[in-house]
């Protein structure tokens, strides 16, 4: 067991344990919270949160703890998760709910010590483990600090009193005939058995390039060697290394790689020290997001990088949605793929619009070059050599010319007139492009709601295949995609007058329900300036009752992104006055001579499923 003794202001003295773990060796692309991400995460948290003061602890589930520390004059929400398949610990955009209702020891003591103490230290005591050490300092009770240890299915959080004794924990571990270590309560905290492995930097011994030598066996693969035979290495870090050193990710070991190995490692473990930190998302063309890392990963489909680390690690892991009854999404890990993949596209439309935006020339910006361009190739003549400004004097203005230093007054006129009729051609192209655009936005605007509201896999796997079909995920050379077609069909409801409601869940289906179902005279009601369902009363013209016109209206809003939401404005007009937007894609549409209802964001209690 290592000590290591962090000293900050006022010279107080925190106890920082050393860990040693065994690294997870999953044959697979899994990703893992490793030692680098952790280390990334330890420096995003000391530029955001250190110096901070803790205003509220709570739980947000059995597995993890959640504080909210107010740092330079803003809220931020840290969560640290213990979970067998989750482990991590990063900032949450989103403010952190409780829940668990009961208090737990653990709770109740870092109520205690930590809430109202200030955060002193952020620290990741052993460079090549997975365990940041969180220093508090409280105004009552002194110095304490909590460890996380990210370690999957030994995953823990402590409490430690300034003489490295444990004042609680998640997780309890009794003697026992399969405990490796002892953790409870009043003991004295102890790290896990080191592994016997080297480390992935130089560590000044005479044989260390002779062992790094040795894991490169010929016929083996060489992720597997660095998994079984270097310290704080996950399958991912792993499968990186070996791209970089082979072009492949599941490339051989070889002898001749070890100079290659060591440099690669060099580069990756020198990180911490550079904060050269490239953060992201790991991209599968199948499944979306399968990953993330605090590095670049070259063995994926994409690498989409992210603004900090933490936001790629929580956007991995997501948000698991809960029903009133407390059920779970079982289709959450598909959903985030694919919520990967379309904001991914979002970020393209984004970066397309923006860059249209600063192409886009002033509205007279091509008429004032071209008469500029005139009047300098009109009165060339009396320009002097190293001249720099042609003034003219006009009716309400005097036009001034700036002049090039390089360049005959002739040449500048022609290239003048050149930028011009670039200009005048941009003018005509960019509106377009724009309207283009920005119905790809408003597609995929609806597609983030089909995929919120779609309740199976085919479903979800329709949102992937709509955003294929939009030309927004590449398909690679030689590979067959055998894609089952989505058969599901708008729902229908019966009101109390005996009139049919077709409701379409996502843009094909909204197609459907508008073009193929409706007729010129029934009833299409949208909601106002969100995503959502198309819906129809099959009226043909008849009069409905303001019953059956409410029911459809809640409807609606009850399909769309503002489900929940109260006053939610509804606009209804006749299938006759709804038209296809430009752009073909599916289901988006313009409308017009509509009336607006105001509703609340529920399930009608009238309409039946038919």
């Amino acid at each position: 067991m290592f000590l290591t003794i962090c000293h900050s202001p006022p010279h107080r003295v925190h106890y920082l344990f050393t860990i040693h773990y065994s690294p997870f060796t999953i044959l697979s692309h899994a990703m893992h919270f490793d030692a680098l991400t952790l280390a990334a995460i330890a420096r995003q948290l000391t530029r955001t949160l250190q110096g901070g003061r803790v205003q509220q602890i709570l739980l947000p589930d059995a597995h993890s703890v959640g504080m909210e520390i107010y740092a330079d004059r803003q809220r931020h929400y840290l969560l640290l998760s213990a979970h067998p398949q989750a482990s991590r610990v990063h900032l949450s955009e989103q403010k952190l709910r409780r829940g668990m209702e009961k208090e737990t020891p653990l709770l109740l003591l870092l109520k205690k010590y930590v809430r109202g103490a200030l955060l002193d230290t952020i620290a990741v005591p052993e460079p090549f483990e997975r365990l940041l050490a969180l220093g508090f300092d409280h105004p009552e009770h002194g110095p304490t600090t909590l460890l996380a240890e990210p370690m999957g299915q030994l995953s823990n959080i402590f409490l430690l009193d300034a003489g490295g004794h444990i004042l609680g924990l998640l997780k309890r571990v009794p003697p026992g005939e399969n405990a490796q270590r002892v953790l409870l309560p009043k003991r004295r905290y102890t790290p896990p058995p080191l592994q016997d492995k080297i480390p992935p930097l130089d560590d000044g011994s005479p044989d260390y390039y002779e062992k790094l030598r040795g894991l490169l066996t010929p016929g083996g693969r060489l992720w597997r060697a660095l998994l079984d035979g270097v310290a704080g290495i996950s399958p991912t870090l792993a499968r990186e290394i070996t791209w970089r050193v082979t072009g492949d990710a599941n490339g051989p070991a070889a002898p001749e790689q070890m100079m290659a190995l060591a440099s690669a490692l060099q580069e990756l473990w020198q990180l911490p020290q550079s904060d050269g930190w490239t953060p992201g998302l790991a991209l599968d063309d199948e499944q979306g997001v399968i990953g993330f890392a605090p590095y670049e990963l070259h063995f994926v489909d994409e690498f989409l990088p992210t603004e900090g680390i933490s936001e790629a690690v929580a956007r991995f892991y997501g948000e698991v949605e809960r029903d009133p009854a407390g059920s779970t999404d079982a289709y959450a890990g598909m959903r985030k793929g694919v919520a990967g993949l379309l904001h991914q596209a979002e970020e393209r439309v984004a970066r397309q619009l923006a860059a249209l935006a600063q192409d886009e020339p002033e509205i007279d910006e091509p008429a004032q070059l071209r008469t500029q361009a005139e009047w300098l190739l009109a009165l060339s003549s009396q320009v002097k050599p190293g001249q720099r400004h042609l003034s003219i004097p006009l009716e309400e203005e005097t036009l001034t010319i700036p002049l090039s230093s390089t360049e005959t007054p002739v040449q500048q006129a022609e290239r003048m007139f050149d930028r011009a009729a670039k200009l005048e051609r941009a003018a005509l192209i960019i509106p377009q492009r724009r309207a283009q655009l920005e119905a790809d936005a408003a597609y995929l605007a609806q597609l983030q709601s089909d995929l919120a509201l779609a309740q199976n896999q085919a479903e979800i796997a329709a949102v992937r295949e709509a955003l294929r079909d939009a030309g927004y995920l590449r398909q690679r050379p030689g590979r067959t995609l055998k894609v089952a077609p989505d058969r599901s069909l708008p729902l229908r409801y019966i009101s109390s007058e005996g009139f049919a409601i077709l409701v379409g869940r996502n843009a094909r289906q909204n197609e459907i329900v508008t073009f193929g179902e409706a007729g010129p005279d029934d009833l299409w009601l949208h909601v106002r300036g969100a995503p959502g369902s198309h819906v129809v009363v099959r009226a043909g013209g008849q009069s409905v009752s303001e019953e059956t016109l409410q029911a459809a209206a809640q409807l609606a809003a009850y399909h769309s992104r503002l489900r929940g939401e109260r006053g939610v404005a509804v606009a209804v007009t006749q299938r006759r006055f709804v038209s296809r937007a430009p752009g073909g894609r599916p289901g988006l549409v313009h409308y017009r001579n509509e009336e607006t209802l105001l509703v609340d964001g529920a399930l009608p209690s009238l309409a039946e499923k038919a």
